[in-house]
């Protein structure tokens, strides 16, 4: 893997506290950094996952002659094809 070296500033509490990981976990302040980008980026993947989904399921509401305004109180009743009480 080709690695680039980037320059970042932070407050000095922020690297203190990265210091201190760093130095619990027996690894070097990079390593943390590269760590914490890596699972943030993961996070950022998931998140855009989610909100595809929504995009998708959201599509074509408010359409049509069926509008269906109690979802958030009946939606157990939709999802397993219930009769509303």
């Amino acid at each position: 893997m080709t690695m680039i070296a980037v320059q970042l500033e932070l407050p000095s509490l922020q690297y203190q506290q990265l210091t201190v990981v760093a130095q619990t976990r027996q690894r070097s302040v990079a390593e943390i950094a590269r760590l914490a980008v890596a699972e943030w980026l993961e996070n950022q993947a998931r998140l855009e996952e989610a909100r595809a989904l929504m995009r998708e399921l959201g599509h074509g509401l408010g359409e049509g002659t069926h509008v269906l305004h109690d979802v958030a109180r009946s939606h157990d009743n939709y999802l397993y094809a219930r009769e509303p009480r």
